[in-house]
């Protein structure tokens, strides 16, 4: 057997192991079904980091283990797997397939070259501000899944095509995953967890509306410096494996000549997708006349307008190239993250994890911010960042409240430090879009583990500089 058949042999046992060593490894009070979804949280992390098994099997474990090991009913967890994301997920797919059908993503590759360069590093970066600044105002999981497929294109045409096998290629997707992870803090419109938090705030602290303006206002030093920490650390951190191609803007030209016009079902790709894209950013508008109308039906049903539009008597898009060309695996991918987090709320496993920190937290200070801070961080590796602010701002919110501090500061932290979802597929919706598309899992643990912790202490000492020396920062 060869070394590689012994390793892959070693890492499909590897993960069963570790559930197993789960259960009876000495924990106080934690209970059988918590232990279950912490052993699940270690065995989808050791399949996912090492690959033994393509990641949508991975996706798929929570509901084996579910079901034969009663961690959670399984009736709780089928319905992640037809959520609201998975939709959109589906339905961006659809419309990128579209793409390829057409030639569409060879003239937005070219197209991108041209505004972007070739220069890799300038690449990296853009990629990196492009998301963040979208992320800004729209949830991750839309910015990864408008954008990803435009920098697959890009990277097909100069020649990558397994982004796992390049460095440069699992640079750009984890540019675009951690840009939309780091925008997010920004405003409460950057996602579901700032949305919570901001509730929590409203019922727990305040008692009254907390205007989306107090939150820009009183994060904007925070989130700022960290988005600059971030951004050095895309900067300096990858170096693409492959030199600049001597490729000067005439060839470039050159090539989009070539492309002539654009056709018909371009057009109608690029409308497609660009309308799905308008209708996410402008839901605030029609949301009143169509409450169920979420973003994710707007991709689904503008993907679905592919397999019905003509051109030339045929449809657009045709289910037999879709079925061979989609990315089905990035479905089960993210539905598994979120189910898997899903389970470690339910059983008790995120609650018991964050009250063996509290007592870290009962002299307040800096040691209090250290605290909360790692726990919503690891909790958001571990499932979804809603979830680990689900469960860590209330818990911050009493803990201070109990020892006569103002808890707002400490809030304000936590829901910063809880858009830090770098190092696994479970963490963010931009991370798991990211490893759908390919990108190198190891590569996204290794130096999102370094990030992470350059943002970390970012944030607690930033934090911590602004609770002492700017008074407004306590102010909700």
């Amino acid at each position: 057997m060869t070394s590689d058949g012994s390793n892959t042999i070693r890492n499909l046992v590897m993960g069963p192991l570790l559930f197993a060593l789960m259960h009876v490894v000495p924990a106080e009070s934690l209970e059988l079904a918590a232990r279950g979804a912490f052993g699940l949280l270690l065995w989808m992390a050791w399949w996912w980091i090492t690959q033994p098994v393509h990641f949508a099997v991975t996706g798929l474990l929570p509901l084996v283990v579910a079901a034969v090991f009663q961690v959670v009913p399984v009736r709780e967890l089928l319905p992640i797997y037809t959520s609201l994301l998975v939709i959109l997920l589906l339905g961006a797919n659809i419309l990128a397939t579209l793409w390829t059908r057409w030639g569409l993503d060879r003239r937005i590759a070219l197209a991108s070259l041209l505004l972007l360069g070739v220069n890799r590093n300038h690449q990296i970066v853009a990629w990196f501000c492009i998301a963040m600044g979208l992320s800004t105002i729209l949830p991750n999981t839309v910015v990864a899944a408008a954008m990803m497929p435009i920098v697959v294109a890009m990277l097909a045409f100069i020649g990558i095509k397994d982004l796992g096998s390049s460095r440069f290629g699992t640079a750009l997707g984890l540019a675009v995953a951690w840009g939309t992870s780091v925008g997010g803090a920004a405003t409460p419109l950057g996602g579901a967890p700032n949305l919570l938090t901001v509730g929590f705030l409203e019922e727990s602290v305040t008692g009254e509306e907390f205007l989306f303006w107090t939150w820009v206002t009183r994060l904007l030093p925070l989130t700022v410096i960290v988005m600059v920490v971030a951004l050095l650390f895309i900067r300096k951190a990858f170096r693409p494996e492959v030199a600049d191609r001597e490729v000067g803007r005439s060839y470039l030209v050159g090539e989009l000549g070539k492309l002539g016009r654009m056709s018909v079902p371009e057009r109608w790709g690029l409308a497609l997708f660009g309308t799905a894209i308008l209708l996410a950013f402008a839901r605030e508008f029609y949301a009143a006349w169509l409450p169920q109308f979420h973003p994710a039906f707007g991709f689904l049903t503008l993907g679905l307008m592919a397999f019905v539009i003509r051109h030339e008597q045929e449809p657009l898009l045709r289910w037999d190239y879709a079925q061979k060309h989609m990315i089905w695996g990035l479905l089960y991918l993210f539905a598994g993250g979120a189910a898997l987090g899903t389970m470690l709320v339910d059983t008790g496993a995120a609650t018991w994890m964050a009250t063996r920190l509290v007592p870290a937290a009962s002299g307040g200070g800096f040691g209090a911010v250290a605290a909360f801070s790692l726990l919503t961080i690891v909790l958001t590796q571990m499932t979804s960042n809603t979830a680990a602010i689900a469960v860590t701002v209330p818990i911050t919110i009493t803990t201070f409240q109990s020892l006569g501090m103002n808890p707002v500061p400490f809030v304000y932290i936590v829901a910063v430090a809880g858009n830090f979802g770098l190092m696994l597929p479970s963490a963010s919706g931009g991370s798991a879009i990211a490893a759908g598309y390919g990108v190198n899992v190891q590569t996204m643990f290794r130096k999102g583990l370094i990030l992470t912790g350059l943002l970390w202490v970012t944030v607690m000492t930033v934090g911590c500089l602004l609770a002492i020396y700017w008074p407004d920062f306590g102010v909700a």
